[in-house]
């Protein structure tokens, strides 16, 4: 961001280059607009209702959120299965109409993509990677991952980080109004969909996580859902040895952040402990996992004497090793599965696996 006395410097070029008089009536044509600007620079936080300075307008917003979708549409794809579409449309209108901006045309889409991610656009556009959904267990930690964008959404998390991105470009914007003959050199072009990942900071997210909390247990889920998103995500991180989770570059996962939400949830006069298991397992099966198209989420009724190890290479004729089928379904590979548990599968699409 621009300092005041950078700003301040720049005024005294611009007024020594051109004289007062050109000064005098840049500052009567600045004054009059912020005048009939003033309104809607400033507006009001949906969340915790103080005043704050935007760039990013409500008609900006609904602007860069649809023209956002479209290139996501154009980028990735919607996956080709209209009844989870719609399954996951329902969970996030459900939260939505329960959160602080309900009039805004929220759409929630699964992309088309292995890598597990989600993520939000203004105006209440909100994605998760079918990737992400073959690694959830169950509807709530579903409403946990959509709960968490539709704070980014409603904190206007997005917003402050535009407007401070298009604030570090000030001068430029200072010198349109004093040089007319300099707009040419306006830098405020949107960055499109290079804006959707970057990084929040660390108190964007504890808040998008507070107030998740607050939207799953209001519409009846277990909050501790979104928790266990993040240790089961941990987990495939950790494995891995490698950045496989890109949902952690622009949600970074903080040591304390599992235990904050733990802390929440343990305060709330009411606990929901719904986690809609089987619904979602309904939803998921014959979900398309990984690159290929040839491999799909089934289910396996684990055995007596089963591991890991045995269900990977013969149940799953190797289509995943141990270590991620364990993740896949919610544990660490030390703790080997119960027999009569049924697990989530990685197999070879069939007639029988749609």
């Amino acid at each position: 961001m621009v300092g005041l006395l950078e700003l301040l410097l720049i005024a005294l070029i611009i007024l020594l280059i051109f004289g007062t008089a050109r000064l005098s009536r840049a500052a009567a044509t600045t004054k009059a607009a912020v005048k009939v600007g003033k309104k809607r620079l400033w507006v009001a936080n949906p969340v915790t209702g103080e005043k704050e300075f935007t760039l990013m307008t409500a008609e900006k917003e609904l602007a860069l959120g649809r023209r956002s979708d479209a290139e996501v549409r154009q980028k990735w794809g919607l996956y080709n299965n209209s009844a989870l579409q719609q399954y996951v449309q329902e969970i996030g209108f459900r939260m939505a109409r329960a959160s602080q901006r309900p009039e805004l045309p929220w759409r929630f889409s699964i992309v088309d993509d292995s890598e597990v991610n989600a993520f939000a656009a203004p105006g209440g556009y909100i994605y998760i990677t079918r990737g992400l959904l073959a690694h959830l267990c169950n509807e709530a930690e579903l409403a946990g991952v959509l709960a968490h964008e539709i704070g980014h959404v409603n904190a206007r998390h997005i917003a402050k980080r535009y407007t401070r991105e298009h604030g570090a470009q000030a001068g430029l914007w200072l010198v349109r109004v004093f040089w007319p003959a300099a707009r040419a050199l306006s830098g405020w072009a949107d960055k499109g969909l290079d804006m959707l990942f970057l990084s929040y900071g660390r108190e964007a997210e504890l808040e998008a996580d507070r107030l998740a909390i607050g939207y799953i247990a209001k519409c009846g889920w277990d909050p501790l859902g979104l928790s266990d998103v993040l240790i089961t995500l941990g987990r495939l991180q950790d494995a891995s040895g490698e950045n496989v989770v890109p949902w952690f570059s622009t949600h970074p996962l903080s040591p304390d952040r599992v235990t904050a939400l733990e802390n929440i949830v343990t305060h709330l006069k009411t606990r929901p402990t719904d986690t809609g298991r089987e619904t979602y397992r309904r939803y998921i099966k014959g979900l398309s996992f990984g690159d290929g198209a040839s491999s799909r989420i089934g289910f396996y009724l684990v055995q007596d004497g089963d591991t890991w190890q045995a269900i990977a290479k013969h149940a799953g004729q190797a289509q995943i090793d141990a270590a991620t089928l364990a993740i896949l379904n919610g544990h660490s590979v030390s703790k080997q599965p119960r027999a009569g548990d049924e697990i989530k599968m990685v197999v070879i699409a069939s007639s029988d696996v749609p």
